[in-house]
């Protein structure tokens, strides 16, 4: 029979050998269950927008899949979660929520609907995480409603709107009939072109203005108003289905092309894949174009081309567009963590405030007091000819007239929001 002193013995040497155990195996575990750099997306992938959330997050994938292949993202693998909005901003809180408590991703991306960024932005601030804003376009989400923890790394209104107005100085249009879509940015876009259309273009006027729902039916009665008014160009920040239909509409009921739009989204593959030679005439401000020759760019078009040139979605071929957009700033955000070593959100601030870099579309940089990316702006339009991307080349029904090869380059900092208190209190 065992003997109490042996009976503790045996106790006290069992204790220490599954404390040695434990002190091995606890740092393995520990690697192990933080392996991975969890980056939450919510944008739309589903109803009438669909696409573009889609195009958004395949430039996004197209990122993080080049970043893993080099070896992750501080030596971590990075983990894509992507949650539905469905273009609204409660939903879109929701699935925010979840992705921050469930599933407890180390960063947020926020996609397209600048309300929906605008909602997102106070979970930036109450759960002080990293909110990467990428594809909403008020100017107000960097401004009014800014988050310390939310950086925008896409496109915004106003250097949209500003290299908008100096392109269409250029062209002899000065009859402006204002038609939006009803919503921040919509709003926001017709409050930059009037302020902007006096700088650049002190003789043009405004004709008419005004806002319709998203996802429209019928322009009809807008277009019956904008021709009585003599306009000679038809100014709008409409983007997808209302962008489509409005420019068919107005073809059909007699401005046709090319009867001028300006505008900042018409170098969608679908809108103008069925609008075909409608949509020559279309006047564009981008931030990216593929046409940009950088050895950058170039290169990146054809990775990016070799991963989805099988795609049964055309408009998927082709970083055309936010999704190219999309790739210069989610390239810029891993490398901007690279720079701050850690995923903890102030060392991520501190890191991303000030820094440049230089994306297939030039340089960009993060301006410190609005968190607001820099970059340049590139004016446009359609026009008939050789399309070297979407040229029947690949299917026969997709051939298309496309952006032309010459546009203007204006440089970021003419481009920028000016960085004042009234527009964001910590611009000084």
């Amino acid at each position: 029979m065992m003997t109490r002193f042996c009976m503790e013995r045996m106790k006290r040497v069992l204790f220490g050998f599954f404390l040695i155990i434990a002190l091995m195996l606890g740092p393995a575990l520990g690697v192990y269950a933080q392996d991975k750099i969890k980056i939450g997306i919510v944008d739309v992938f589903s109803g009438p927008f669909i696409n573009w959330g889609w195009i958004c997050y395949n430039g996004i994938k197209f990122v993080v899949d080049e970043q893993n292949a080099k070896g992750g993202l501080l030596g971590k693998k990075i983990e894509l979660i992507k949650e539905d909005t469905e273009l609204k901003p409660d939903v879109a809180v929701r699935k925010a929520k979840k992705l921050l408590l469930d599933d407890k991703v180390d960063i947020l991306g926020v996609g397209t609907g600048s309300h929906v960024g605008i909602a997102c932005n106070k979970l930036a601030s109450q759960y002080k995480k990293i909110f990467i804003q990428y594809a909403a376009a008020a100017d107000a989400i960097q401004g009014k409603e800014f988050s310390p923890y939310s950086f925008r790394v896409g496109h915004a209104t106003y250097p949209y709107i500003r290299g908008l107005t100096k392109f269409m100085s250029t062209t002899p249009y000065r009859k402006f009939y204002l038609l939006n879509m009803d919503y921040a940015a919509g709003r926001d876009f017709a409050k930059d072109f009037k302020e902007l259309m006096n700088v650049y273009m002190p003789d043009a006027k405004l004709v008419g203005e005004d806002y319709h729902p998203l996802n429209n039916k019928d322009f009809a009665p807008y277009i019956t108003k904008i021709i009585n008014s003599k306009a000679d160009c038809i100014a709008t920040f409409n983007w997808g289905p209302d962008l489509t239909l409005l420019i068919k509409q107005a073809r059909s009921m007699g401005l046709k092309s090319p009867f001028p739009f300006a505008c900042v989204f018409g170098a969608d593959p679908q809108t103008t894949n069925e609008l075909k030679n409608d949509m020559i005439g279309v006047h564009l401000a981008v931030v990216y174009d593929m046409g940009i020759k950088t050895p950058e760019n170039e290169k990146m078009i054809q990775r990016y081309h070799q991963q989805h040139k099988n795609d049964k979605e055309f408009s998927w071929w082709w970083p055309a567009g936010n999704s190219g957009m999309t790739i210069c700033g989610w390239q810029m955000t891993l490398a901007a963590i690279e720079k701050a070593g850690s995923t903890d959100p102030e060392k991520i601030i501190k890191a991303f405030e000030g820094f440049s870099y230089k994306t297939p579309a030039g340089v960009w940089t993060m301006r410190a007091c609005d968190h607001q990316v820099l970059y340049p702006v590139f004016g446009t339009k359609i026009e008939p000819g050789s399309n070297p991307y979407y040229n029947g080349s690949i299917r026969a029904d997709i051939n298309f007239p496309w952006l032309s090869p010459d546009f203007k380059v204006f440089p970021a900092e003419e481009m920028a929001i000016p960085a004042n208190p009234a527009y964001n209190p910590r611009c000084k």
